[in-house]
Order: structure tokens, then sequence, then C-alpha cells
């Protein structure tokens, strides 16, 4: 990821910086030169908020809509606190959504799934955005979804390439539907999630695996003969599988990679790091222990890029003693 494309995304600090990172590398249809035409502002009380919440409000404004067919509301909050404010943004969602309409006919309702939150809090210079979707599941209470960065975030590559592409504007505005599961997907981790159970771990980490995957191959395809990825490869089929092809070179990779780092989290108490995990491997296993080093530690191999060092956060974040219990617990075929 080139060092302009981290800077453009640490700008987003303010309502103009965002509608230009919109316009400009989503293909949003902006036309406006002034944005205050942008937008619909609402006062906090408009939206039925409580005035102990109201404090913690700087500005509320909803993008107009961008084409006669656009499902999805769009709102962006300026709030006044460092963290991202969740019982207020469940309010004013209740004031959005349509059971709401018979408290106010005038005011205008979405579908819950057709809003989408963007908010930024904090001060100018540490300030952190946040973008935010609710979906519920019937007879369950609306779950808040959530990807966000502030100042010191170092994954843009995940970021960019995975939950801010897909928020690209649709090249069939009139084919609701794929709009609305393409925009949904930019979603895919609920707010202050930690993950406890084998089996939740197992369709992270399988999730994981799958964009590393196509990381790599995205990558080896447009680097040239003598990248490090091409070198990795060609040392794998000289000392592994003489006719490794590309494909089974990323899904080896991905495959590889993903277990290694679940192996070694299992087996790790204290701070975990890519750049220890190949010494974290039980001496039980050399074999894991030094591909896993050839994998992790390539030169110019850009883990960052290749969505490694996502999967090692969110292997640090999960917690393990429950997750080994509970996998403990299983019968013979689970």
């Amino acid at each position: 990821m080139q060092p302009e494309d981290i800077q453009k995304l640490r700008s987003l600090t303010s309502f103009e910086s965002l509608v230009d990172y919109l316009r400009d590398e989503l293909d949003w249809p902006i036309e406006v030169e002034n944005v205050d035409e942008l937008t619909f502002d609402y006062a906090p009380e408009e939206l039925g908020l409580n005035p102990r919440h109201k404090v913690k409000i700087e500005s509320i404004k909803q993008l107009r809509p961008l084409a006669d067919q656009q499902p999805w509301g769009i709102f962006y909050i300026q709030f006044e606190s460092k963290r991202l404010p969740v019982l207020v943004l469940r309010r004013i969602l209740k004031a959005l959504i349509l059971k709401s309409r018979q408290q106010d006919p005038n005011r205008p309702i979405w579908k819950m799934s057709d809003l989408m939150f963007i908010s930024s809090q904090g001060e100018p210079e540490k300030r952190s955005i946040s973008f935010a979707h609710f979906r519920q599941q019937p007879g369950q209470q609306p779950e808040l979804r959530t990807f966000s960065w502030d100042s010191r975030e170092s994954h843009f590559y995940y970021l960019k390439n995975l939950n801010l592409e897909s928020l690209r504007w649709p090249d069939d505005e009139a084919n609701t539907a794929a709009w609305q599961q393409q925009w949904s997907g930019a979603f895919r981790v609920k707010h202050g999630y930690v993950i406890r159970t084998a089996q939740d771990l197992a369709k992270a980490m399988a999730e994981q695996a799958r964009t590393i995957r196509e990381t790599v191959l995205d990558i080896y395809e447009v680097e040239h003969v003598g990248g490090p990825l091409h070198q990795l490869h060609l040392s794998f089929k000289m000392t592994l599988i003489n006719d490794l092809t590309p494909d089974d070179f990323a899904d080896m990779y991905a495959q590889t990679v993903t277990y290694g780092l679940f192996s070694a989290r299992a087996t790790q108490r204290g701070d975990f790091a890519i750049a220890d995990v190949a010494a974290m491997i039980p001496n039980t296993n050399p074999f894991l222990r030094d591909l896993l080093t050839q994998l992790t530690q390539g030169e110019a191999v850009d883990l960052t890029e290749l969505g490694v060092d996502q999967l090692a956060r969110m292997l640090k974040d999960v917690d393990i003693e429950a997750i080994l219990q509970d996998f403990g617990r299983q019968r013979r075929g689970e």
C-alpha cells in the first residue's frame, strides 16, 4: 500500500475530507462544490434524543440521496467523546427506522438494514473515524457492526481493500438488492465482539484465510518474476512440490500461516507478535516452525499488504483460554 493512500485515510478527520474521499476514491457521484448543499442537518431534539445525550453530539448530517433508486440512508455524526457512544447511536437508529413512524409521520424513515452511520469523535489531532451499520435477526436485539481507525492505525490495507472497497458506488443503481448486499458486506465484525468459542474462531479464521489467499494471488499476478512471492513460490517448488501452481501456492500460504499463527497463539500467554510467531511453535513440530519462518520472515514480503497482520491482531484479541476450554468440551466428531 502506497504512503499516499495511508495519508489519505489518516486525513479523514472532517466531513469535507470524507466527501472528497468518497467521490475520488470510491466513485460516489458527488457533483456539488459546496458540501453544505449535500446534506440535511438535524438538531438532536428532532430525533427525539434525551438532553443528556445531546451534549455528546456536535452535529448530525444526512447525505442527500445521490440516485433515484438509492435505498441507503447515510448519516454523518460528529461526537465530542473519544469513543463511539453506542447508546446514542442506538437512540438515533430508533428515531429513523420504520416502527418509529407512528411517533412522527413527517420524519424520513428507513429499514434498519438500509442505514449507515459515519462518525468522527475525539479531538481534531487525535480524531477517529467509525463506520457503523445495524442488522437484526428475528426475535433478537439489533446488532451493531463497525469498522474504524484513528491516527495510530497500522492496518490500512485491510480497511481499504475489504471494508471501504465494499462501499464503492455500484455500477447498477437500479439493482437495489445487490446494492444492499454489497454495502452491508463492508461490516464484517460485531462492535466490541470478542471470540470465545472454537466454532466462532474457526469461522473467523476461515474468512481471514480466504482473504489472504485471494490477496496473495492478486499480488502474485502483478509482481515481477523476481519479486518476493515469486521467489517463495520457486523455493517451495524446489524443496517441497515441484509442480506447485500459483493457485496451490496461494492456498498453501494462507492455510499454513493461518494454522501456524493459531498454533502459536494457543501456546502463548504473553505478548503475541508476528516477528516472534515462528519461535512460539513447539519443538515437536519443526517442519511447521521452519515453514512459518519462510512465510512470515521472507525478505520484502509485506505482511500488512497480505493481511497476515490482521489475522495476528484478530488472534491476539480472542479469549484463547475460553476457546481451548470450549474445544476440549466437544464430543468426538464435533
